[in-house]
């Protein structure tokens, strides 16, 4: 028993375990806020507004009180979660048009693309296959893509020299 609302399987899954900064329900998308000084546990929220993947950290598996303390799954199975929204194999998306919000429709530019988990049994009280997927970002986490600062029309260019891809303008 992990806490007293979730059961942990050993080998099975994988948690943060994070002090809320704003309510959660137990099901919604859950982005990193900070830390709890220098105590070493990080803070969470249900997730809004997110431009970068990065910041997604999981599922919440149980319902947390704004400053309380609790568990987001990151990799497993998450019990008891309403699924009747969608089919039994749909794979849900982090939805950027609803706080905490999962969707089946996969999200569109320039929306941040994480996919979050996959539907086991679709009912009110459902199973989802966590697995969180951070889409990329041109030049964001791309070794061989320095890119300064974009403006309209910008090109992508190869410069062999540097062995980078960067922006450059049009008339360049």
């Amino acid at each position: 028993q992990m806490t007293a609302n979730v059961l942990g399987r050993v080998n099975e899954s994988g948690y943060y375990y994070i002090k809320a900064s704003s309510a959660i329900t137990k099901g919604q998308v859950i982005m990193f806020t900070g830390a709890v000084g220098a105590s070493g546990v990080p803070t969470g929220a249900p997730a809004t507004g997110i431009t970068d993947g990065s910041y997604i950290m999981g599922i919440a598996a149980e319902n947390i009180a704004l400053n309380g303390f609790g568990l987001i799954r990151f990799i497993g199975t998450l019990r008891g979660v309403d699924t009747s929204a969608y089919a039994d194999g749909d794979i849900l998306w982090y939805n950027p048009a609803v706080t905490g919000g999962l969707t089946k429709t996969k999200p569109s530019a320039p929306n941040v693309k994480v996919q979050m988990a996959a539907v086991i049994s679709a009912t009110n009280n459902g199973t989802i296959l966590i697995r969180v997927t951070p889409g990329s970002e041109l030049g964001g986490t791309d070794s061989n893509v320095q890119f300064s600062t974009l403006t309209n029309g910008d090109l992508i260019q190869y410069d062999s020299a540097l062995q980078y891809w960067k922006n450059v303008t049009a008339a360049s």
